[in-house]
């Protein structure tokens, strides 16, 4: 009897021992707790890419160029993925996506008597981008008056680079004010369009500790604030983003705890 429980006792300690070696020999194959920092390489050159991850032990290639990026220097990486940040194995091949060296010129179409909406979306269609509104008087508001390219006086038909951001030149309606409207809660990636759609301008955005992804922060501050009155077209809003929901919760139950105590108030006056 005490041989066979000997045998046993043998044979779990062998196979526990088989086990372990797999186990190490698959760490080893799948360099497992091995993993690399990958770089953030908007803007690198591919010279600047290949001597970087090539010391890191990774590869890369180039896909599709895409529209060109005037934030980037041309021939520099404008995307990237996996993104910085992420963890890889030894040897990852990075997908990135570069800015195209030759770019289209396209001619600045026609404003006379164009309304700011229908103007951004041809500007939008032809490939460029919106910038600032600058409001002067005049009688008609949101009626395109101008446009600027770095603070230059832009000719109709003038050609420009795809992509080149313009601001706009606009009536103010005679002195039309507006009453600032509610940014809280909206996501960081609707803001711009946002903005332009109520005629207001971005202003400074100012980002918390909790903030890892900027498009998907939200407003949980605003200036003006809301329903601040006689904003003029125009405005410059500041926005302050977080992805903590706890500060748009704590300031939601705020907004609910005052429109209750108004509520108690205005039944008790109207008594």
């Amino acid at each position: 009897m005490k041989r066979i429980i000997v045998h046993i006792c043998l044979g779990i300690l062998v196979f526990l021992g088989v086990v372990y070696a797999a186990l190490q020999g698959l760490d080893k194959m799948t360099l497992h707790g091995e993993s690399i920092l990958v770089p953030d390489m908007h803007s690198f050159s591919i010279y600047e890419v290949e001597d970087t991850l090539t010391a890191l032990h990774l590869r890369f290639s180039v896909v599709d160029s895409g529209a060109y990026n005037a934030d980037y220097p041309r021939g520099s990486v404008i995307e990237q993925l996996p993104k910085a940040g992420s963890r890889v194995k030894k040897d990852r091949e990075l997908y990135l996506t570069v800015n195209p060296k030759n770019v289209s010129l396209i001619a600045l179409p026609d404003f006379t008597d164009r309304s700011l909406r229908q103007y951004m979306s041809e500007l939008k269609a032809k490939g460029f981008r919106i910038g600032a509104f600058v409001y002067e008087n005049d009688e008609h508001a949101n009626v395109v008056l101008g446009v600027l390219y770095q603070d230059t006086i832009v000719e109709i038909d003038q050609k420009l680079e795809k992509s080149t951001r313009l601001d706009l030149v606009l009536g103010n309606g005679a002195g039309m004010q507006m009453e600032m409207p509610n940014f809280i809660g909206d996501l960081q990636k609707n803001i711009p369009t946002k903005l332009q759609n109520l005629s207001l301008n971005m202003g400074e955005f100012y980002y918390d500790a909790s903030v890892v992804d900027t498009l998907s922060s939200f407003v949980f501050k605003q200036e003006p604030e809301e329903q601040t009155k006689d904003v003029d077209l125009g405005a410059f809003v500041n926005l302050w983003f977080t992805e903590d929901s706890s500060n748009f919760v704590v300031d939601t139950l705020e907004l609910m705890r005052q429109d209750s105590l108004k509520a108690r108030l205005d039944s008790i006056l109207n008594d």
